[in-house]
């Protein structure tokens, strides 16, 4: 094929995007609540500025804001706040009850929102007593009365009730900047029923987020299909005889009024008073002064720098080191010179790059690419995700056929696990290697994309990824981080994408059973619990709780909060011995929990046509490098708790097969242990002694022998709580005790482990004289926190310290072991293999016959995982199912 000449740049930004026309753009209205606590949540804690001041919800805000400058060009920006319930919590009394109160770091942030969106030239808008759904829902009547287009821009699922002609919707999907929008048939489409029905459904199956009750044992397909068939809710209600299913029948009867109730909380007020006219609204433009302002403050240069090209100089344009010129040719792997190539797969296109020349190629077959690229040292950026990842990825599918070598987001992460985005173009712009714009030359590739988007040409991805890898590699050599990744990080890569690509068999009937006997257990305890009440109640409300617990019963109260007296967990605790209702209640709120979060949730997630869940895991998301999962998020089952053990029943061996599960015993206590140097617990692990039991006889001052299993939990969380500066106070609250007797606990502990003291001092001085920790293996954590003039923070920084140190190190290990297990199961020939990680456990599914050697190979490589004084231990078991092998 004619080669394609093109000229690539690689420069510093330059040139300003120009504004459309005036009134091109819709009015956009933006709730802003729901967009502050989702950019709080989205976004790691950890992010703050050099001095410890939180900035997660503000960066996040900011960075929203920015996106909808600059890539939707509003007409006018009206960001609406909440100043109220609009009398809903008159029309029922839990209406968002079993919310808890803002959190205290967004609340230190919480003032500086509205001001931040006015810096960016939007409205704020808030109306005494309602709100901010029913302030939007009404401004979108007035601007649809004059035919403003609209886009609304809002988490709450409410909200789609006012899509129509001419409005839309925008929510955020993952993290804050990456946006769906909708519109009529999107709705349609998401959620089976249009707009105007959006109410309807959320009568029927209610909305969780504000405590909408809806009925019992209806979600969002059986109310799509119920409305679908009937169309309203109150036509589902008159025609009950006709709807399927017994138990549907008699809960769509006996909760008729919560229903109803239900739909009237959902509908959205469109005729309160507003002062404001959405047609004087002037066009939303930046105030570059008090931007300047924020970005110094707040330390927000990644956000500003996309605001600089828009609008003109806010932070200093960073220096372009050179100048590249790149030729692209259609070809193939082969035509690239002898050595390491760049690789990226974007819109079924591929490209490769040797770091001076690019070829590209469709990427239909990611077979027959894998085999072009076979034998060629492999750069990626992502190289997980190359593809679209998981179980149809390119690792996943070839990975026996590739040679990785270098993950720029991975070498990114070990430089930096603090930071907020690893995306490949914010990357290059920190490495001096920025985007230009788009050239309008015939024929000539651009490297042009603003900060945070991805490219929909491969050769750019390609391009950079090469020459971002030759620029990092210098940093992890200063940071002393190569074995780290060529060793652990680089391995691990391919571990994970074969994982993702095996799953684990999930059994959805037994899954299906344990939920219906868990539903019976539901129902009994709110039989009993009402008995004791001496009334029915609605026990998932915190404010009707409490009113049974401390007007009605007269327990002890606690901590007040804003619609009465606390009934969260730990006031609970304090109080379970006053009454028998309190343990009742506790056990009714796990049990729902486990049933609504895991039980009901999971067999969604099983893939129909390998009946398996393929779990994603996530390499960069913790900053102490644990790994991470989502769907599930196996790290957040309760597989430990007596209560969550079923689950693991759950989690089974295909025919003929067994899983084998392997779990580190005491890993972070053994590492503690280890980098204190303390001889005392050293002595307990080589005694093979239970180091809780004998932490409890020295703490508590009673015989080992006379020890039982509270005595030692209690131990337990002296073991982990002090190692993790867990103080006084703190260990008061948990354990249920004085703070004094929690004082004595602490000086007892370090009396007897006087090494663990001196290790956490010096870890915390070397922090505060460095401003890093380092785990075992050389992984690196800054702490910022520590040189915050917060007493709160840096405590926080202290305890991260020294967590890091020994749960990192833990992270390394197990991260070691998944490496050296895979790589030793493939070369001894074995057909078993690793499918789940869950802490410092590791699940291996094989032939039944191959389970003793498999044990024996699996308890070998995990035990050598790192030479540990003392030595690392590995509890094995062997079942059918996960809780068999336990």
């Amino acid at each position: 094929m004619a080669a394609t000449k093109s000229a690539t740049k690689i420069a510093t930004p330059n040139s300003r995007l120009q504004s459309s026309p005036d009134g091109s753009g819709e009015l956009f209205l933006i709730d802003g609540n729901s967009l502050a606590y989702r950019a709080f949540f989205a976004l790691p804690e950890s992010i703050a500025t050099a001095d410890g001041r939180p900035t997660n919800a503000i960066y996040g805000f900011a960075s929203m804001m920015a996106k909808i400058l600059i890539e939707h060009r509003p007409q006018a920006v009206i960001v609406a706040w909440d100043a109220g319930m609009s009398g809903r919590e008159l029309e029922y009394g839990d209406y968002k009850a079993q919310r808890p109160p803002r959190p205290d770091l967004l609340s230190e942030q919480w003032p500086h929102l509205a001001p931040l969106a006015e810096a960016f030239g939007f409205h704020n808008v808030k109306v005494e007593g309602w709100e901010a759904d029913d302030v939007i829902a009404t401004l979108v009547r007035q601007a649809r009365q004059v035919d403003i287009p609209v886009m609304v821009v809002s988490g709450d699922r409410d909200v789609y009730q006012v899509v129509e002609e001419g409005v839309r919707v925008m929510t955020t999907s993952r993290g804050v900047t990456e946006t769906k929008i909708y519109d009529r048939e999107g709705v349609v489409e998401r959620y089976g029923v249009p707009p105007e029905l959006v109410p309807d459904l959320i009568g029927l199956k209610g909305d969780t987020s504000d405590n909408i009750p809806g009925v019992p044992g209806i979600g969002d397909k059986t109310a799509a299909q119920l409305l679908q068939q009937f169309g309203s809710l109150e036509a589902v209600l008159e025609n009950v005889d006709k709807v399927s299913g017994a138990k549907r029948k008699q809960n769509l009867t006996e909760h008729a009024d919560d229903a109803r109730v239900s739909k009237q909380l959902a509908t959205l007020k469109d005729d309160i008073e507003i002062p404001i006219d959405v047609r004087t609204q002037a066009r939303a433009k930046p105030d570059r002064s008090r931007l300047r302002e924020v970005a110094a403050e707040f330390e927000l240069r990644a956000v500003m720098q996309r605001l600089d090209e828009e609008f003109g100089e806010i932070v200093p344009e960073r220096e372009v080191e050179e100048t590249i010129e790149v030729e692209a040719v259609e070809g193939t792997p082969a035509d690239l010179a002898a050595g390491s190539i760049a690789i990226a797969i974007e819109a079924g296109r591929w490209a490769a790059s040797d770091g001076e020349k690019v070829v590209a190629g469709d990427a239909d077959d990611l077979g027959e690419l894998a085999g072009e690229l076979s034998g060629r040292p492999l750069i990626a950026h992502d190289a997980k995700g190359l593809g679209g990842g998981g179980r149809h990825g390119l690792l996943a599918i070839a990975s026996d056929r590739l040679e990785l070598s270098y993950d720029t987001m991975v070498a990114a992460y070990l430089v930096d696990p603090a930071r907020r985005t690893y995306d490949l173009h914010e990357l290059a712009a920190d490495a001096g290697l920025a985007a230009a714009p788009a050239s309008t030359e015939p024929g000539q590739l651009s490297l042009a994309a603003e900060e945070g988007e991805v490219p929909g040409d491969p050769a750019v991805d390609a391009r950079l990824t090469h020459e971002l890898a030759d620029r990092q590699r210098e940093r992890l050599a200063e940071l002393g981080l190569e074995q780290l990744l060529n060793e652990v990080e680089m391995p691990l890569i391919e571990v994970l994408a074969a994982m993702e690509r095996e799953g684990v068999k999930l059994d959805a009937k037994r899954l299906a059973e344990i939920g219906a006997g868990m539903a019976e257990r539901i129902t009994g305890l709110e039989r009993e619990i009402f008995e004791l009440a001496g009334h029915e109640f609605t026990i998932g409300s915190p404010q009707q709780l409490g009113e049974v617990l401390f007007s009605e019963l007269g327990l002890t109260k606690k901590r007040r909060g804003k619609t009465g007296f606390s009934t969260d967990a730990r006031v609970l605790a304090q109080i379970r011995d006053e009454h028998e209702i309190v343990g009742k209640v506790e056990s009714w709120r796990e049990l729902t929990k486990l049933k609504n979060t895991y039980l009901d949730a999971l067999p969604e997630l099983i893939d129909p046509e390998t009946g398996r869940i393929h779990t994603t895991f996530n390499q960069v998301a913790t900053t102490t490098g644990r790994l991470s999962s989502i769907n599930p998020n196996l790290q957040n089952i309760p597989i430990r708790s007596e209560i969550g053990r079923p689950v693991r029943a759950c989690f089974v061996a295909e025919r003929g097969m067994r899983l084998l599960s392997a779990d580190y015993n005491q890993v972070e206590l053994r590492v503690l242990a280890h980098v204190a140097g303390e001889d005392v617990l050293r002595e307990i692990f080589a005694s093979s002694e239970d180091v809780h039991r004998e932490t409890a006889a020295e703490v508590l001052v009673i015989p080992p022998e006379e020890v039982g299993p509270a005595e030692r939990s209690k131990a337990k969380m002296v073991n982990y709580g002090i190692a993790y500066g867990l103080s006084a106070f703190g260990l008061a609250d948990r354990l249920q005790i004085s703070r004094e007797e929690a004082a004595v606990y602490i000086q007892r502990y370090f009396e007897r482990f006087p090494a663990v003291k001196r290790f956490i001092e010096e870890t915390i001085a070397g922090a505060e004289r460095e401003g890093y920790v380092t785990t075992l293996m050389g992984r690196r954590r800054t702490i910022p926190e520590l040189r915050s003039g917060q007493r709160q923070r840096r405590s926080l920084g202290e305890r991260l310290a020294v967590n890091t140190v020994i749960q990192g190190t833990a992270a390394d290990i197990i991260k070691v072991a998944m490496v050296r297990c895979q790589t030793a199961l493939a070369e001894a020939g074995m057909e078993s293999r690793l499918v789940l990680q869950i802490h410092d456990e590791l699940l291996f599914e094989g032939p039944a016959a191959e389970m003793d050697s498999a044990t024996e190979l699996v308890r070998r490589e995990m035990c050598a995982a790192f030479d540990l004084d003392p030595p690392l231990a590995v509890d094995v078991g062997i079942g059918k199912d996960w809780l068999a092998a336990k």
